[in-house]
């Protein structure tokens, strides 16, 4: 799974990095410690324009009721999105991807005792790319809701680096499925559940790292702290 990750590009930097045409979002903070319900940086695909905005993280199905005590799934299975009633409509026809400059992982200790966190981060400092999906969902109580666009990483079974220490991982799209992922037409789109499937395992470090991250109220890049460095 993929529970908090770290953003620290600028726009500038990501619409470089994901050839983006467009850029519709404000700079969002700095983050080390991005958290479900936060605003994150998305590239989308608009009639061929690639666009960088943002999306709150956590997907709120259109036919939710009401945001307070709805279900916001942070993460959607690769292996069962093209069916799922909540997932299926948005990986059919909205998806997205999700620039990250690392993510978390916490490895369960043969001891039982409390999880080791670790940092995981491509091995050159490039930005990391997470397959999405959005949606849109808007307050029916309210007349003229604005509309909530909202996001979920999807996840695939662990390889590689990843395997020793969780049994799931965000999926991680190289540059030649980006435009697959972005356009791919509905009548297509379940091809990319099997590309995913023949992905080899991501280029990454993982890195023990002190307890810091496990506090969400924690942020600055002394959460990256390696285990051991005092």
């Amino acid at each position: 799974m993929c529970g908090r990750f770290l953003s620290l590009s600028q726009p500038e930097q990501l619409a470089e990095a994901f050839e983006v045409d467009e850029v519709r979002t404000e700079p969002l903070p700095q983050r080390w410690n991005v958290a479900p319900t936060q605003e994150v940086y998305a590239v989308i695909d608009k009639d061929g324009s690639r666009r960088l905005g943002s999306l709150r993280w956590g997907f709120v199905p259109f036919w939710t009721k009401q945001l307070k005590g709805s279900r916001q799934p942070i993460n959607a299975r690769i292996e069962t999105v093209a069916s799922s009633k909540m997932f299926a409509e948005a990986f059919q026809r909205r998806r997205c991807l999700l620039p990250a400059d690392g993510f978390y992982e916490w490895q369960a200790q043969p001891d039982g005792d409390k999880k080791q966190p670790y940092h995981l981060a491509d091995p050159d400092g490039e930005p990391l790319a997470f397959a999405g999906i959005w949606t849109v969902w808007r307050d029916p109580q309210v007349d003229e809701a604005d509309p909530l666009f909202s996001t979920a990483i999807v996840t695939t079974a662990a390889r590689g680096e990843m395997e020793r220490l969780h049994d799931r991982m965000p999926v991680m799209l190289p540059k030649r499925l980006w435009a697959d992922w972005l356009t791919a037409s509905e009548d297509d789109a379940p091809h990319l559940v099997d590309a995913v499937a023949a992905l080899g395992p991501p280029r990454l470090t993982a890195t023990p790292i002190v307890d810091r991250v496990n506090n969400v109220r924690n942020e600055g890049p002394e959460l990256l702290e390696p285990v051991g460095s005092d």
